[in-house]
């Protein structure tokens, strides 16, 4: 702002110091009389003054001059260090309007994502209500049919467990709508079998690993029972089952390991695993694995809700559910469930970590 007028005075007074700079050189003409007057000389002598008067006449001109190119170029240094400084304040600027423009759109997409979701929440809601009316009628059939063809023992078996996936069916859509909603039922139900519910999810999906040709392994150990419904956990790791399915399309020698880690210290959760041996998870996507709507790479496309929704179910329930990086290459799914309080069936030396006599 002050850089014009600062300009302006100083071209003014450029232009009254160059009439003095003209008659500057006069201040040698006094010198060189009372030299003169003082020491007479011959001609040569008078010669000589002459020469040095006129060599000394520009003295203040130089002295001036020096002095005004020092001044000169102390005023483009400070422009110099003045335009690093607003180049400097350009690049703050136009970081924080960077990231001032991405925290806008995440702000926007988390928006949009939160409508989504508002909208999957009532779509879910009547679609369950009008999906349970007919749920619950085949499963009054079923058991009317296994009450009037029990001396049927193979047809039994058959209806007996599609009766077992019509009421697990009708579980989770009555858990789904509760994730959805961010709170937890208050329904009563018992303390779960982990080892159980994970026998019956492999059971479930071991036609498709056949057909794949993946191989499951069970490393299943003693544990606690869990205080997290049985249909809950089966539905968790059915979905994981089928991510590491999914995963391993495609490749030879696949394989699914299922651990449920030894319980060795009292009240600490209860610790099951699923891994596969297939490409892993990105590294672009591992901070967003549990939010809705993920995606990564080939062989992970379909990572997205389902572990929204299974990260979601745990949480109503204390639960909790990671990755990590297999050693070795692959996907490792751990899963923290809250073991249930000592009951009958329960002993208490589950606990207090000793055995049974």
């Amino acid at each position: 702002m002050d850089s014009k007028p600062r300009e302006e005075s100083g071209i003014k007074s450029d232009e009254q110091v160059r009439p003095v700079l003209w008659v500057s050189g006069v201040w040698a003409l006094p010198l060189l009389g009372i030299f003169l007057w003082v020491f007479p000389a011959s001609a040569g002598a008078r010669a000589i003054c002459s020469v040095l008067a006129v060599l000394l006449a520009p003295l203040p001109a130089i002295l001036y001059v020096r002095w005004h190119q020092a001044k000169l170029l102390d005023r483009a240094k400070s422009a110099e260090e003045t335009a690093a400084q607003l180049i400097l304040q350009l690049d703050t600027v136009r970081f924080r309007t960077a990231r001032l423009r991405e925290e806008l759109q995440a702000a926007d997409r988390q928006a949009r994502l939160s409508h989504q979701l508002t909208l999957l929440g009532q779509f879910t809601a009547g679609f369950m209500h009008e999906f349970n009316n007919p749920l619950a009628i085949v499963a009054g059939r079923i058991e009317v049919l296994l009450d009037e063809r029990k001396e049927d023992t193979a047809l039994c078996a058959d209806l007996d467990r599609m009766l077992k996936e019509t009421r697990y069916m009708g579980n989770i859509a009555r858990t789904l709508l509760q994730a959805l909603r961010r709170e937890r039922g208050g329904e009563v139900f018992d303390a779960s079998e982990l080892r159980q519910s994970l026998e019956d999810a492999m059971a479930a999906l071991r036609p498709s690993a056949d057909a794949q040709r993946v191989r499951l392994v069970e490393e299943i150990a003693e544990v606690p029972r869990v205080d997290v419904p049985e249909h809950v956990v089966g539905e968790v790791v059915r979905g994981l089952l089928s991510n590491s399915l999914e995963a391993l399309k495609g490749r030879e020698e696949g394989l699914i390991w299922v651990r449920l880690e030894p319980y060795r210290t009292a009240g600490a959760k209860v610790v099951a695993r699923v891994e596969d041996n297939g490409p892993g998870i990105p590294d672009s996507i591992r901070e967003h694995l549990f939010e809705p709507f993920a995606s990564g790479s080939k062989g992970r496309e379909r990572l997205g809700l389902g572990l929204f929704l299974a990260a979601s179910l745990l949480d109503m329930y204390d639960g909790r559910i990671r990755y990590e990086p297999r050693p070795g290459g692959g996907a490792s799914f751990v899963v923290e469930l809250p073991p249930a309080r000592f009951t009958r069936g329960q002993p208490y030396h589950w606990f207090a970590g000793g055995t049974t006599s």
